[in-house]
């Protein structure tokens, strides 16, 4: 009789069990999953944000050479509005121009779309930057306000 017991208990894990730690092990790497995954999606869009800033703050930097060596390019009334200075020629262009469209490094045909709109008091500049998000879903943006005297 003890020998019939002793071959019951040393038959091994019940199918049940092995189930369950499978189970176990799946969600587990589940979790992980999802983890990395909206990781890389938060760095990635911290990282477009980071280069809209860089081509907003582009735009700041042309606006104001611009102010100093040509004033009436962007004070004047035939600047177009909305506009953003093109970076081929260096001088404003509406903001439906390719030259408005940029990718990281700054060239045309991008994923990032310029504008510039020059405020009431006519010394205020609105910089804006919009893109795609890395989801592809939903448009991002930002603003920039910059303050330029004639």
């Amino acid at each position: 009789m003890r020998h019939h017991l002793k071959h019951i208990k040393e038959r091994g894990d019940t199918i049940v069990e092995v189930l369950i730690a499978i189970s176990v092990v799946s969600l587990i790497l589940a979790g992980a999953y999802v983890t990395t995954n909206r990781s890389l999606l938060a760095t990635r869009s911290a990282e477009e944000r980071g280069n809209a800033l860089k081509l907003a703050e582009s735009q700041v930097e042309q606006l104001k050479g611009l102010a100093k060596s040509d004033p009436t390019s962007i004070f004047g009334a035939s600047t177009p509005m909305p506009f953003c200075v093109s970076h081929t020629t260096n001088k404003p262009v509406i903001a439906t121009n390719p030259d408005c469209a940029l990718d990281a490094s700054g060239n045309a045909t991008g994923i990032y779309n310029l504008s510039v709109n020059r405020g009431s008091d006519g010394n205020t500049f609105t910089i804006s930057n919009q893109w795609v998000d890395v989801s592809g879903k939903i448009n991002d943006s930002l603003q920039l306000i910059y303050r330029i005297y004639q």
